[in-house]
């Protein structure tokens, strides 16, 4: 090789190193770039305790030494005092205190006062958020013969600082307005400063529903069955999965309501199966008032039980095919009108049963059964298709015509099962706004809240009153007659 060759050969040589100095250049740039915006860039979810961030150590990089010094720093720090007490947490001070002294009940004379027991609780009255504080006066008896002590009520959660007032309000907010637990939480943070975590008014409702509400759900279940005439509904409530997150399950809130002590009670299961009802209804005999739906053939057809029809069915069914067939639907319309007209007239004027079905008798009941007639001659003229809008509403119509033979027979009947639907109305309206049950368990409990909520308002009583006054007795009352405390005769009691 001569000279000439020998340096084109070194010259490669030098570039080929150049350009391998000049890739591994590039790849440490990079990673110096992405450290630095690991350490400096404005997601940094690291903490890099140092105020000095140019003084980073970096390999290549020269580290300036610091000085230190070391100073004594000398303070002082105000406590504010906290109230000291029984239950969880520590008393707030910004709250109203409403305090009660409570009194040994033997008699304490000679006895010497060493102090009191301290026992508080979060107390609500409508548009007030307190403290209910129980002082129980203690005093050392004679000779060494131990301690008297006031006694402290029953409570409905003990050792818990939430009193019937605010237990109430939590619940009839959940189950009268709508109102998510969250949502209550920062209604309470804003309006009272008082910070209540969602974990815990849940925790409140669920230790309230199982101990307390949970033996008067089963006795109005009870007495809910024992008269021959019910209506019955049912609506879905989306449930959520344990073993898959986010996810829901469709279950169904089974509903039963008497009309003629307006109570009513929610049921809730895992689907819309007969097994509901089949279970719920297993002591049940007597009028059945539903809608077209088979899930009660089962419990019908074994407990001998007779079916009512629901005619605001029938009716709706017409209403969808006004734009299809508008002369016949508007006759329609116009004849089940003047037969739910009847019904008004009939409790404007607060008739009896017997003196409902006179008029009905005098009223419909000719008019039904013409109209029975103009069905099957509207059928058999083959101008109405059986999958227009007119031949199903007429097909549903025929096929519940022999469940309004009760009404015509019986004034204690309604028309429709409105009443049952008006029931489930709350359900509906929650469900826009706490969206779901928490589990299964959830669902259950929430049906019992419904169930006392609802029947309620459905005796005209302020649910918040009945609910509170139902909390502050339960924990003394005799269990064997929680009858006593079902809304119908709870209503007659204060009149």
């Amino acid at each position: 090789m001569n000279g000439a060759e020998a340096r084109i050969a070194t010259r490669e040589e030098l570039i080929e190193e150049n350009d391998r100095h000049e890739a591994r250049i590039a790849v440490l740039e990079q990673e110096n770039a992405w450290f630095k915006r690991q350490v400096f860039g404005s997601k940094s979810e690291r903490f890099i305790p140092n105020d000095e961030q140019t003084t980073l150590p970096l390999e290549g990089v020269e580290s300036k030494s610091v000085e230190t010094t070391t100073r004594s720093i000398s303070y002082q720090r105000t406590e504010t005092k906290q109230v000291a007490g029984h239950g969880r947490g520590v008393m707030p001070t910004h709250l109203p205190v409403k305090e009660q002294i409570i009194e040994p009940t033997e008699d304490v004379s000679g006895c010497v006062h060493i102090g009191d027991e301290i026992t508080w609780e979060y107390e609500y009255d409508p548009g007030c958020l307190f403290i209910k504080k129980y002082v129980r006066r203690k005093y050392a008896r004679p000779h060494g013969d131990g301690v008297a002590i006031g006694e402290l009520p029953s409570r409905v959660i003990p050792k818990g600082n939430f009193g019937p007032g605010l237990i109430g309000r939590i619940i009839i907010d959940k189950y009268a307005y709508h109102m998510p637990y969250d949502r209550q939480r920062r209604k309470y943070k804003s309006e009272f400063g008082v910070d209540f975590p969602e974990s815990t008014l849940c925790d409140v409702s669920r230790q309230v529903c199982e101990q307390w509400i949970a033996p008067l759900y089963r006795i109005m279940t009870t007495t809910l069955l024992k008269p021959n005439y019910l209506m019955a509904d049912e609506t879905p409530l989306p449930v959520l999965i344990k073993t898959v997150k986010g996810k829901t399950h469709r279950g169904y809130f089974w509903v039963y309501y008497d009309p003629l002590t307006r109570m009513v009670v929610f049921d809730y299961r895992h689907s819309r199966s007969r097994e509901g009802p089949n279970d719920f209804l297993r002591t049940f005999s007597g009028t059945l008032q539903i809608d077209g739906y088979e899930g009660y053939t089962d419990v019908v057809g074994r407990n001998d039980i007779v079916t009512a029809g629901c005619m605001a069915h029938v009716r709706r069914y017409f209403e969808q095919a006004l734009d299809s067939d508008r002369q016949n639907t508007e006759y329609a319309l116009r004849e089940i009108g003047t037969w739910f007209e009847v019904e008004r007239q009939a409790a404007h004027d607060e008739f009896s049963f017997d003196e409902r079905l006179a008029l009905r008798k005098e009223k419909t009941v000719a008019s039904m059964e013409a109209f029975e007639q103009w069905m099957k001659d509207l059928v058999a003229s083959a101008m109405i298709l059986p999958k227009s809008p007119m031949g199903k509403a007429i097909g549903y119509a025929q096929n519940m015509w022999p469940r309004f033979r009760p009404f015509k027979t019986d004034g204690r009947i309604e028309l429709s099962n409105n009443f049952v639907e008006n029931a489930i109305r709350p359900v509906t309206l929650g469900r826009k706004n706490w969206m779901f049950a928490g589990s299964e368990d959830g669902a259950r409990r929430s049906a019992m809240l419904y169930s006392i909520v609802c029947s309620a308002q459905l005796h005209g009583i302020d649910p918040f009153e009945y609910v509170r006054d139902l909390l502050v007795r339960l924990p003394d009352y005799n269990q064997q007659k929680l009858a006593e405390l079902l809304p119908v005769t709870w209503n007659n009691r204060i009149k």
